[in-house]
């Protein structure tokens, strides 16, 4: 995935205004999802990556589990009996730490472990790498880099600007920001969301 000599976290980083296009206090690392190699701005939520450390919770990657999570309120105990069978049969199969079940009570202790600001995705031809940056429209801010000079620069410029993805374009030592990346907003929270921060989740350092 190298877009120049340098690694692509590097070239990220380079091109990055701390506080500009993600928060100051996020960092970087490489991970795969949905097919290919990005570059990922993230930032843990630290109570819960200290409870889950504390528990010994693995990561959460049943989409029944996930489902179950997301009908139960955080921290509010409800009655078991209240359960549909299919959810019983998830709560079966939560891991060690995602709930507490307690006097015919469910507790949910799980949250989501990571807030994921951008995904950078690297690639020599923009058409390509955006469309590989489309696979992450519902979960987080995309940006591409493209290594060398632009071709049909125009045409980059107008589908980046119309799905409001980052352009950003490496010769060598420098990064052009040709297109700033549209800030993300979340519509909804779905299972689909939540498990792609599992699945990042579990390739941080």
């Amino acid at each position: 995935m190298a877009v120049t000599a340098r690694e692509p976290k590097d070239v990220v980083a380079g091109a990055l205004v701390p506080g500009d296009l993600v928060p100051r206090e996020a960092k970087l690392a490489v991970v795969e999802a949905f097919g290919t190699k990005a570059v990922v701005a993230y930032r843990y939520d630290a109570r819960e990556r200290e409870r889950r450390a504390a528990v010994g919770m693995p990561p959460l990657t049943r989409p029944d589990s996930l489902n179950l999570l997301m009908a139960l309120p955080l921290g509010e105990p409800v009655p078991a009996r209240s359960l549909s069978e299919r959810e019983r049969r998830a709560l079966k199969s939560l891991p060690k730490g995602a709930v507490v079940c307690r006097d015919g009570l469910i507790t949910r202790q799980a949250v989501q472990p990571v807030h994921i600001e951008m995904v950078f995705v690297p690639g020599r031809s923009w058409e390509s790498a955006m469309e590989r940056a489309e696979r992450f429209t519902p979960f987080t801010a995309r940006t591409v880099l493209v290594d060398g000079v632009l071709q049909r620069k125009d045409d980059a410029v107008m589908r980046a600007d119309f799905y409001g993805i980052g352009l950003f374009v490496v010769q060598g030592e420098a990064v052009e920001v040709v297109v700033p990346p549209r800030p993300f907003v979340r519509r909804r929270h779905t299972v689909a969301g939540w498990k792609f921060l599992e699945d990042v989740h579990r390739q941080l350092p």
